[in-house]
């Protein structure tokens, strides 16, 4: 009888826990549109209280950590804290895989990006495309001597580790397609794409230029990656189908860019945060009542376990 009150309590421990892993799986959602939530183009919305984190990051020059406003700042810091979060769950949660070192390699794209603008780092050579190309490359080659140094190495895994190495370019894919005005280098084949998707305003897709576009929809796409493997490989795991809800809103905002909904009601933080709460809702009742089956059945087999012993003692 002392195991009852024991298992009631672990159960109890479980939901705690599952409900501050999903409180921060969807709290975390919404930081790719939180700078929708607390500005407008004119700055801080009225509601929002003045504690002056955007005067202390201003300089003299009214840049904002190297960015033309807070809100620009603010796209660009979260969004990257949003994909390192996905990238990170996703190694933790594979570390035992062949491809965990390939994930740290991304995971430490997605971290550089952060260290340059948190550092205000972005005019400065760290930002080169040529060094972060050297740096990724000697990592991917240390971090894969490490992974196969006691494994074979086949062809189908290496080509594996090669396709992370390749989404570990994503964060700054444009600057090797584009130079910084706009215009496609000369190494890029032109095969039309710049054309075929600007309008007769001079519009790529609803963007002002091609290289804002592939910036737009890298880093969207590479934060998308990153929440969808952790979810694929998070089987087991309580918080699993919160993760629907970052992978959800991730794939909307790819979608926005590819459809050229920038200026429709899709890409509102008002909608964004609807499918939030919608979403969370959702997955919270059919978790509840999933667990709430599970212990009945444990309850039930409990008492049945109980019942046969007492017999078997009588």
């Amino acid at each position: 009888m002392n195991n009852k009150p024991l298992t009631v309590r672990k159960s109890k421990i479980r939901i705690l826990d599952t409900f501050w892993g999903a409180l921060f799986i969807i709290l975390g959602s919404t930081l790719p549109y939180f700078h929708d939530i607390i500005t407008d183009t004119a700055g801080l919305k009225s509601w929002v209280p003045i504690v002056g984190i955007e005067q202390f990051l201003t300089d003299s020059n009214n840049f904002i950590l190297g960015f033309s406003t807070y809100r620009v700042f603010l796209y660009t810091f979260l969004i990257f804290v949003f994909a390192s979060i996905g990238w990170f769950g996703w190694y933790k949660n594979a570390k035992t895989k062949f491809y965990a070192n390939s994930l740290l390699l991304v995971l430490l794209s997605s971290t550089y990006q952060l260290g340059i603008i948190i550092l205000n780092l972005r005019r400065s050579d760290w930002n080169d495309t040529n060094l972060k190309l050297l740096f990724l490359g000697i990592f991917f080659i240390v971090l894969n001597y490490f992974s196969f140094k006691n494994t074979k190495l086949t062809l189908s895994k290496l080509a594996f580790c090669l396709l992370f190495f390749a989404l570990a370019l994503l964060p700054f894919f444009h600057d090797l397609l584009t130079d910084i005005d706009g215009t496609i280098k000369f190494w890029v084949p032109n095969l039309g794409i710049e054309k075929m998707l600007t309008n007769e305003n001079g519009y790529v897709r609803g963007l002002i230029s091609y290289r804002v576009l592939v910036y737009m929809f890298c880093i969207h796409l590479f934060a998308h990656l990153g929440w969808f493997g952790w979810f694929m490989n998070s089987q087991g795991k309580k918080y699993r189908p919160f993760l629907l809800v970052p992978v959800a809103l991730s794939l909307l905002q790819v979608i926005i860019i590819v459809m050229s909904w920038n200026e429709t009601e899709f890409n509102s933080p008002s909608s964004k945060l609807y499918i939030t709460l919608a979403l969370s809702l959702l997955l919270a009742i059919n978790f509840y009542f999933n667990n709430h089956k599970v212990s009945l059945k444990n309850k039930i087999n409990l008492t049945k376990k109980t019942i046969k012993h007492c017999k078997h003692e009588n």
